[in-house]
């Protein structure tokens, strides 16, 4: 059985975690087994799950205290454990970082895993790109994603962010359930994922939220995640006078059934690789309206619209009001989206054979 090491920042419960979750839940384990290395002290959102799969957790010294003594401790943990293969998940060429660390414990393969089309501290991403790029495997997942970060000639391969199109397939029954659950039965209901940082945007959202309201009063925005501008985002709901349109229900682990009580997805990010919710709208067969920042490869059903943001908050409105309203049979997405290739047992299965490959 082979080891792989996969480093991220911080496990917490973002799209790019459950990537690498989905992942392991599916692939042989007595072939491949996934361990995890973080630097951060506190406990991450999987901990228990990845220590019931079999998976060890790893705490690095802290970055924030001490990079240097960072730097090291990654390298001992590589060195004592002997990991050949790791894996670093990023959203910026920092993560070249981790893997240098990786390489002076005398990890042989390094993976360089690309899941954004811009980084949230450029300045630190723009110097990391100079001083610390080394030669490794190149992975992304987009086109648009692999390409920032390796370049535009550079060779990298993409890894789908693929999801249990099973487990998102739509069904009235659980549609009807969920919205009575929640009373959103005679609702539209827009539906947010993500996390409560500047990359998401949530603040325009708001804004946008109360010039869809102003169209439709019988429109509700449900929200699930949680950040650190979540407070901030509640308070913004409170001055637009739409609180009562809102609902933040935080971190859940329903949202496959969630989904289900959706009339429209809606993403206007400031920036995205392959946001993996956006997959897993689609396979629900949501209607969904994203930013342009947003790549176009995300489009895997056609059923995605894209709008710049620059566009006034009334033509948003417009464009999710009509999207909600058009008659979809949402049964039929997540048959799509397996044909397409986002099957997560399918996938999981490749990524296996591929670290098998490097032994």
């Amino acid at each position: 059985m082979i080891r792989v090491l996969h480093i991220f920042h911080e496990m917490a419960n973002g799209g790019i975690e459950h990537f690498v979750m989905d992942h392991y839940r599916h692939l042989d384990r007595s072939r491949v087994q996934f361990d995890f290395l973080v630097s951060v002290e506190t406990p991450g959102f999987f901990d228990k799950e990845i220590q019931s799969l079999g998976g060890k957790i790893y705490h690095a010294y802290p970055l924030k205290k001490d990079p240097i003594r960072n730097y090291h401790s990654i390298a001992q943990i590589v060195r004592e454990n002997h990991y050949d293969i790791v894996h670093r998940h990023t959203g910026s060429a920092f993560g070249y970082f981790d893997l240098r660390a990786a390489r002076s414990g005398g990890a042989k393969h390094l993976i360089l895993h690309s899941h954004n089309n811009q980084a949230g501290n450029m300045a630190l991403h723009k110097v990391s790109n100079l001083l610390l790029k080394i030669p490794c495997q190149k992975f992304a997942c987009s086109q648009e994603a692999g390409k920032w970060l390796f370049g535009k000639n550079a060779e990298f391969r993409v890894i789908k962010n693929a999801v249990d199109c099973d487990k998102f397939a739509f069904h009235q029954e659980v549609r009807d359930s969920v919205r009575s659950n929640f009373n959103l039965t005679d609702k539209f209901v827009i539906g947010h994922v993500g996390r409560f940082e500047t990359q998401k945007n949530h603040i325009r959202l708001m804004q946008m939220m109360k010039a869809i309201t102003a169209q439709n009063a019988d429109c509700v925005l449900v929200c699930v995640g949680t950040g650190s501008l979540q407070k901030e985002c509640m308070e913004e709901a409170e001055r637009l006078g739409i609180a009562d349109h809102v609902q933040f229900l935080g971190t859940r682990s329903d949202i496959p059934q969630l989904m289900h009580a959706f009339d429209v997805f809606l993403l206007p990010s400031l920036y995205e690789g392959l946001p993996f919710v956006l997959v897993e709208a689609q396979a629900n067969g949501l209607p969904c309206v994203v930013s342009t920042h947003v790549p176009r490869e995300c489009n895997i059903t056609g059923n995605v619209q894209f709008m710049d943001l620059e566009n006034s908050d009334q033509m948003w409105a417009n464009r999710v009001l009509e999207a909600g309203a058009t008659k979809i049979d949402r049964e039929s997405f997540s048959y799509i989206m397996r044909n397409s290739g986002f099957d997560i047992t399918r996938n999981a299965n490749m990524l296996c054979e591929y670290y098998e490959s490097l032994h």
